[in-house]
């Protein structure tokens, strides 16, 4: 889940209407929630020289590089989408 609660309202109708609430959205109080979670667990998993990929809120994707980089991942950068929208972070 990436985006915020207090965003729903913007949100399409086609995703509303077929995307689970729980896939898409997080609390405010705590956006980085799950990538967190998600980081911590994949130090444990992955193989040396591994990476993880995230999909990103377009205003969080700075916030996930700085979380990656503080739990020794390395690498780390920013992607942008076709629209330009910086979306999606590997380390």
């Amino acid at each position: 889940p990436y985006v915020l609660a207090s965003e729903k309202d913007q949100m399409h109708p086609n995703v509303l209407d077929h995307e689970p609430h729980l896939a898409l959205f997080v609390e405010d109080e705590d956006p980085l929630l799950f990538y967190r979670i998600i980081a911590h667990k994949a130090k444990q998993a992955l193989c040396t020289g591994g990476s993880l990929y995230f999909e990103t809120n377009e205003t969080k994707a700075e916030e996930v590089c700085e979380l990656l980089r503080g739990l020794g991942y390395v690498d780390v950068e920013k992607k942008s989408d076709i629209n330009g929208k910086e979306r999606m972070v590997k380390g």
